[in-house]
């Protein structure tokens, strides 16, 4: 979960609200302007929708990591 917040930086929206960014790198003849992608909105709405991704995603993590692999001779069984 915390790998998602590398890197990220708190920044204010034009329309006022916050959120976490993270800066991709400097736009192709920007002079100085820089791609960014917006982790979390720091509103009712965005931590809900973060909120639901996690949730989504820790299960598909249990799942890998719970399943294991037997190489035995020339058969290879999955758990």
């Amino acid at each position: 979960m915390f790998g998602q917040f590398g890197n990220c930086r708190l920044a204010r929206m034009s329309d006022g609200h916050y959120c976490f960014l993270r800066d991709l790198g400097p736009v192709k003849g920007g002079k100085g302007l820089k791609h960014h992608e917006v982790i979390v909105h720091l509103t009712l709405r965005g931590v809900v929708e973060f909120s639901r991704r996690l949730l989504v995603k820790i299960p598909e993590d249990r799942a890998r990591s719970s399943s294991a692999t037997e190489i035995t001779g020339d058969s290879v069984t999955i758990r």
